[in-house]
């Protein structure tokens, strides 16, 4: 059959038909809704405990969004990208023709391309992400006609503020909004909305980072354009083009990395997130890092590159910082290995676990420890313990074998009480890295041979400064789903149940043991001094390869570790002179800019006051020349006198009479006196027992501190709360009233062995005077001076 041009022009002419009535009625068929979800859009934001945002995680699409209804946005955004993408916008059914012709003509007329498509062809561009081809473009029109007929304008325009790119990975205005000028996007300012309104026209090339002048050129035109459309009046667009518009620089968008990743890698997934609000202070991290990095760069030459420093609150367990290194993006110092979840060995940090053992085991503060050379057979032959500098001590008290950090003295601890014990423990205290049996350590257990995180261990010390009570870390406030409404999260460190590590007598010596500056002096001197309590432990490892200070005050603890993440030794760096002094720093700008005014540790109870000798630990004597007061748990109390001091009568070398103290130490001791130069008694000498004679029993009480001399400081940042120094003495024996002396007028009450006293600026003569029988008795005086 032979076919006509009639008859092929009524087939074309059908089938035309045919599809005009095919495309009219696909009009009325919704596209799919799903499609437009807010699902599509929305990343992670994770903000800190005040909502400042830390950081912003990539969505599916690597890109950042957070999906916010059209009223959450500033009505100047809104008339600011009509004006400058679709001027009809409100009258058009999708399709503007009129734009489409100007698009047309231009691109046959010389060649260039003229914007032509719509808001809402916009929208179907980000949604379905058609190839810029001809006959996409007619399929864009096609489905913003449809789109059109299933959604209102101010619908399409949510869809629209909520999708479109603005350069740095960044959809929506609410993400570019934060991004670029860490505000919402309900509060731009006209200038700032028609700012952010230029860059989806090209966002690579309008970069408002690096190319901010060619954003400024665009924003200029779209202003023009709301004067001339009447959204703005004259005055309002004189003083926008007058405003400047700064940007927010990368870096500050990107704020405690280490503490952000432990927090998002923790979360349980299985429910899409847009939002995760944790318990980081922001601020407090930006100090803290500032801190780590002016002492690092006064440690560089000491081979120490880098630290780390984690903050918890006693009472809840929030992590309010986690500074896992000097700079995250500092490749060659592995800034990128997060310090505080670390395994790296402790050093001495550890010991204060075992002599809480030892206080739960019946031993007391004023406990005899022999510090004295000691051979402990082990596993490996024999384990012969060296204290830090290399000294022998004889006798000390558990007080002060503690505070100084003394090996031996710990190691024999341990011997006594058995591995087994600390290391079951250190696992209450939530230390899960210890993982070996007891045998693998031996007695370097005490010593910090075992390795274990700075997290973990900074929230054991955290169970000291609740009377003995490990209780579990918070990470997470609050998190949000894309949907809107709360979302039930949890963090694995968070887990577990709060439980009894010590009593809380143990835990309160501990502290009262770590608090004490004139304990620790003879081995620290007077670093740690600190116009508020605070407990605190150093470690060092024997090759200098780690350093650490864990320490707390009633509301804070905080652990600091320092060394290289490639295991570099430092150069004779300790936890003092390198950790510590991070942590001393630390520890003053929670005082000054984070406390609450509780500047000192509760009395604990269940314990009680002694008098007891400074060198024996026993009940004193009347021969006893230093007397001091000990804190001991209700029952544990010293019930025997001191042996070491006696009194005799000697021979002077002009053969006069006179009374002398001395020292007789037996037993393991012995040796020890004699190396160290003990006077022994000489010949001829008869002991005096008995009461002692008034003229012997004279004796003045004596300051322990401060020292004569001493400056302090007051800082003009610090609570007047804080601005106080305890004055320790010695008493000269049993009395009945005790008075500071300031400048030579009584100023206080006075304690057994000390009392607080605020500062004030000054030179000022300190002097204890003690009441006894009648009789007043005032020690030398102490000078110090107050800046």
């Amino acid at each position: 059959m032979r076919v006509t041009p009639r008859h092929r022009f009524r087939v074309l002419s059908a089938a035309a038909a045919a599809a005009v009535l095919i495309a009219a009625a696909s009009l009325f068929i919704p596209l799919e809704r799903e499609r437009f979800a807010p699902s599509a859009v929305h990343s992670l934001t994770v903000k800190d405990r005040h909502g400042f945002t830390l950081r912003e995680f990539l969505n599916d699409d690597d890109g950042r969004g957070e999906w916010q209804p059209l009223s959450a946005v500033s009505p100047h955004f809104i008339d600011a990208v009509i004006a400058a993408e679709d001027r009809r916008f409100r009258y058009h059914p999708g399709v503007d023709p009129a734009a489409l012709l100007r698009a047309l003509a231009s691109r046959f007329s010389d060649g260039r391309r003229s914007g032509g498509s719509t808001i809402t062809q916009q929208v179907i561009r980000a949604v379905y992400r058609h190839p810029r081809t001809f006959s996409a473009k007619v399929t864009e029109a096609w489905y913003a006609l449809r789109l059109e007929r299933m959604m209102s304008k101010d619908e399409v325009l949510e869809q629209y503020v909520n999708r479109i790119p603005f350069g740095n990975q960044l959809f929506g205005i609410h993400a570019a909004s934060r991004y670029y000028f860490l505000k919402p996007a309900k509060e731009l300012s006209i200038a700032e909305a028609a700012f952010l309104a230029a860059v989806p026209n090209a966002p690579a090339s309008l970069d408002p980072v690096r190319y901010h002048s060619r954003a400024l050129r665009r924003q200029r035109f779209i202003l023009g354009r709301m004067a001339e459309e009447g959204t703005i009046t004259a005055e309002e667009h004189r003083r926008a083009l007058r405003q400047n518009i700064p940007v927010v620089l990368p870096s500050a968008r990107f704020a405690a990395p280490h503490a952000v990743e432990f927090a998002v890698q923790g979360v349980q997934r299985g429910v899409p997130l847009a939002e995760l609000r944790t318990t980081f202070d922001g601020e407090l991290y930006r100090d803290i890092q500032w801190i780590v990095r002016g002492h690092l760069e006064r440690l560089k030459e000491k081979r120490v590159t880098n630290a780390a420093v984690v903050v918890l609150h006693n009472a809840t367990g929030e992590v309010r910082a986690m500074t896992g290194s000097a700079d995250y993006f500092d490749d060659a110092a592995q800034g990128k290995v997060n310090g505080a979840l670390a395994l790296r060995q402790p050093g001495s940090s550890v010991k204060p676990f075992t002599y809480a053992l030892a206080l739960e085991a019946g031993m007391t503060p004023a406990t005899l420890l022999a510090d004295v050379p000691t051979s402990f057979p082990d596993a490996g032959g024999s384990f012969v313990p060296v204290n830090y500098d290399r000294e022998y001590h004889g006798p000390v008290r558990l007080r002060t074998a503690l505070a100084c950090s003394y090996n031996i003295p710990a190691v024999r601890l341990l011997h006594r009480l058995g591995t087994a014990a600390l290391h079951a423990k250190l696992a209450e205290a939530g230390i899960t890295s210890v993982t070996k049996q007891p045998e693998h350590y031996g007695y370097g257990l005490t010593l910090g041979n075992a390795e274990v995180s700075l997290l973990e261990l900074t929230n054991a010390y955290r169970s000291f400064a609740n009377g003995g009570e490990w209780r579990p870390i918070s990470v997470i406030v609050s998190a949000e789903g894309i949907a809107g409404g709360p979302r039930p999260l949890s963090h694995p460190a968070e887990s577990g149940e709060r439980h009894p590590v010590f009593s809380p007598a143990a835990a309160a010596l501990i502290t009262d043991i770590l608090s004490d500056p004139a304990a620790r002096r003879a081995a620290f001197g007077n670093h740690f001094r600190f116009p508020f309590a605070c407990a605190v432990k150093t470690g060092t490892t024997k090759d200098y390869r780690d350093n650490w200070a864990v320490g707390y005050t009633p509301e804070y603890t905080v652990g600091v570790w320092a060394g290289n993440f490639d295991g570099r030794p430092m150069q004779q760096v300790s936890g003092v002179t390198g950790a510590g002094q991070i942590f001393t720093d630390v520890m003053h700008l929670l005082a000054a800019k984070h406390g609450s005014g509780e500047s000192r540790f509760p009395v604990p109870e269940g314990t009680r006051l002694r008098r007891i000798c400074a060198r024996s630990g026993a009940r004193p004597t009347d021969a006893c020349p230093a007397v001091i007061e000990e804190r001991f748990i209700a029952g544990t109390e010293p019930a025997e006198r001191c042996t070491v001091h006696h009194r005799y009568r000697v021979r002077g070398n002009d053969g006069t009479p006179h009374i002398e103290t001395f020292e007789l130490f037996s037993g393991e001791y012995r040796e020890w006196a004699e190396l160290t130069g003990v006077p022994p008694v000489p010949p001829g000498a008869v002991e005096i027992t008995g009461p002692a004679p008034p003229s012997s029993r004279g004796g003045r009480p004596q300051i322990l501190f401060p020292h004569d001399g001493a400056v302090f400081k007051i800082d003009p940042v610090l609570r007047t709360a804080y601005q106080s120094i305890r004055v320790e003495y010695a008493s000269a024996g049993t009395s009945s009233k005790r008075t500071l002396l300031i400048d030579g007028e009584p100023e206080l009450a006075a304690g057994d062995a000390s009392v607080w006293w605020n500062l004030r600026r000054g030179r000022h003569r300190l002097q204890i005077a003690e009441e006894k029988a009648g009789r007043t008795s005032v020690s030398p005086p102490v000078s110090i001076y107050v800046e």
